[in-house]
């Protein structure tokens, strides 16, 4: 557990969003800072401490100074995570205020997608503040420790649960998508399955799908120029302005606006 201090900021190093587009395996090595790796899509495949991890969309991994780490399988083309390298506060006495998993899954993703580009967007020079880094990578550590609190406590999942979620995550994207399809697939009836899902996650189904949906439609917005027609299609929605005023509804802004705010995020394979 990383414990968290609120009397100063932690020290942001330097961040980025590394993205692929051929087969890649981390290289091995050790650091002398805290690294804080998030993934966005496909899988990292990491050795650290001895140990192995498959770091997915959504799940967290930290890696602590002094750990030797290195990729032990190639990940696909498309495999991307944020990193963030950083230090703890000059002071860190007292009881800590939380703390965060060394590995995790984090149950809100889009929550933290967005703290993460408003940090690279200030590391990359969009703020005139000089700590404005330091700042936004607290807060988004304050957002894992509030998401990832009872990470510890959290029960073994039901196997055809977890078969649900992945079945859901690799066909959300798809046209005509809908409960009634998972629950076809799954051989479950549709209401039965809503509640299910609904009592285990504390969202709806269809719910689930469209954070899916959201989720990909904001980073092809900030890391493609492709035109919002286009994004749309690629996340399983046929008319744009349809679209746009499904993405406004969620998100509180439009797909233009969302991408003009992060245009200056830094994209890099550091």
């Amino acid at each position: 557990m990383l414990p968290i201090y609120l009397q100063q900021p932690y020290k942001l190093q330097m961040g980025g969003q590394f993205v692929s587009d051929e087969d890649w395996s981390h290289m091995e090595r050790t650091i002398s800072d805290y690294e804080l790796i998030i993934g966005v899509a496909g899988v990292v495949f990491l050795e650290a401490g001895g140990q192995l991890y498959e770091v997915k969309a959504g799940d967290m991994l930290l890696l602590r100074p002094g750990e030797k780490h290195r990729g032990y399988r190639l990940s696909s083309p498309g495999v991307s995570f944020y990193w963030f390298h950083f230090l703890l506060p000059p002071e860190t006495g007292g009881e800590p205020d939380g703390a965060i998993p060394h590995y995790a899954h984090c149950p809100e993703p889009s929550r933290v997608h967005i703290l993460a580009r408003q940090l690279l967007h200030a590391a990359s020079g969009g703020y005139r503040l000089k700590q404005a880094g330091d700042y936004f990578l607290t807060s988004l550590l304050i957002e894992l420790a509030e998401q990832l609190q009872d990470a510890g406590a959290s029960e073994a999942m039901d196997p055809r649960l977890s078969e649900l979620l992945e079945w859901t995550r690799l066909h959300a994207l798809e046209r005509h998508m809908s409960v009634d399809r998972i629950a076809m697939h799954m051989g479950y009836n549709r209401n039965y399955l809503s509640r299910m899902f609904k009592q285990r996650f504390g969202t709806g189904l269809r719910d689930y799908i469209h954070r899916i949906r959201l989720e990909a439609a904001r980073e092809l917005l900030v890391s493609s120029k492709l035109h919002i027609k286009e994004i749309a299609d690629r996340v399983g929605i046929e008319d744009d302005k349809q679209f746009i005023k499904w993405f406004k509804r969620l998100s509180g802004v439009t797909p233009t606006e969302y991408r003009q705010a992060f245009s200056a995020t830094r994209l890099n394979k550091t």
